[in-house]
């Protein structure tokens, strides 16, 4: 059933591509009030769509997925911080398709409901909480270490070696709750490292959804398997050093990591995952935290515009990490905050900080269309 339904939004994509270009060039010649008197000629306007307006394959199921589960068709407007002349031919085309129907209220109904097995239903993060607390049969304690989560089911050793830190409970469910908000479609997922044990979580709260984690600790790999085998989850793993293994002769739908907090650590982990994405596009999830970067952010964006990265969010204050003792250094901080602060409510609050980035992968590079335009000019 995946199979035939995979066939047909292709050729839906391919049919709505036909369509919102045509659009595109009515809306620019014909009622575009702010390229009156610019003569554009078809070539320009041609380049201009295929550089910066035409989606690619998982974008445009990305965007089919808010209209089918949104509370009203204006939720794509907000959440693709867009206008509505961007969500017209969206409706125009699907209504013409007949795969849903627009009601007077704003609302959508969706008239060919099989779509639904294939594009994943959005789940906030009390849902992910409850599903996870139900399957578990254990309490989730949200400012605790992810880890801890699990173990009853499963111990596993965080090693100061591989830099592990877990986050947590509560960050976890809260990266989970992302991934399902953009994830287009049941594909594969990659996990490029995974100690926060997300893969787990989001196979749990999302049973459809296929997975890869790969990382460099047996041991790790070893604990997602047991818990994969315990609640029948779709996860497989691979032990690779990410620095060795450049591709893994498959392609995936978006991928996850939480790389070492290194200016070189960010880029080996996110080109390896860019690697692994196919034609089609895809969606990148990063955790990143400022222990050493700095002002070399300003280089990671650099790093991201070169990759054909777009950050379409940028979170900064949903992800932390309780408090460990991994390093010399952990004890000595706990030390000179205690002087100043009750030791008791220092142990409680978060070690670190990270923002969680969000990026669309756009599979084809592109080109600055030449075109002298005053700056009014919306094309």
């Amino acid at each position: 059933m995946e199979n035939e339904l995979e066939k047909f939004l292709r050729t839906l994509y391919k049919r709505f591509l036909e369509f919102d270009r045509e659009w595109f060039f009515t809306e620019k010649k014909k009622y575009s009030s702010s390229l009156k008197g610019i003569k554009i000629s078809d070539k320009i306007l041609r380049e201009f769509y295929e550089n910066y307006n035409k989606p690619p394959f998982l974008t445009f199921l990305s965007n089919l997925k808010i209209l089918i589960y949104s509370r009203s068709v204006f939720d794509f407007v907000l959440e693709n911080f867009s206008e509505d002349w961007n969500l017209w031919p969206y409706l125009k085309f699907l209504e013409d398709e007949k795969i849903i129907k627009v009601k007077r209220n704003g609302k959508v109904s969706l008239l060919k409901k099989e779509i639904k097995k294939i594009i994943p239903r959005p789940q906030n993060s009390i849902e992910i909480k409850k599903k996870i607390e139900n399957k578990l049969k254990v309490k989730a304690k949200e400012k605790e270490p992810v880890v801890n989560l699990f173990k009853k089911f499963q111990k596993f050793l965080v090693k100061g070696k591989w830099d592990q830190m877990p986050i947590s409970t509560g960050s976890a469910f809260f990266v989970a709750e992302k991934i399902l908000k953009y994830l287009p479609k049941n594909g594969k997922f990659l996990f490029v490292g995974d100690d926060d044990f997300i893969s787990v979580i989001l196979s749990l709260a999302e049973p459809n959804i296929e997975s890869l984690v790969v990382d460099a600790d047996e041991e790790l790999l070893s604990c997602i398997d047991n818990l994969a085998l315990r609640f029948k989850l779709k996860i497989k793993t691979k032990k690779i050093d990410i620095r060795k293994q450049k591709n893994l002769g498959e392609k995936f739908i978006g991928f996850l990591c939480n790389p070492i907090y290194t200016e070189e650590g960010v880029k080996e982990f996110m080109r390896f995952g860019k690697n692994q994405l196919s034609d089609d596009g895809g969606f990148a999830f990063l955790e990143i935290g400022d222990e050493v970067i700095g002002n070399r952010f300003l280089f990671l964006q650099d790093f991201f515009t070169k990759n054909n990265l777009l950050i379409i969010e940028l979170i900064p204050d949903k992800v932390f990490y309780p408090q460990i003792m991994l390093y010399k250094e952990d004890k000595e901080i706990i030390k000179r905050l205690s002087q100043m602060i009750d030791k008791k409510i220092v142990m409680k609050s978060p070690k670190l900080g990270a923002a969680l980035y969000i990026f669309e992968h756009l599979p084809s590079k592109l080109k600055r269309v030449k075109f002298k335009k005053p700056i009014y000019a919306y094309l």
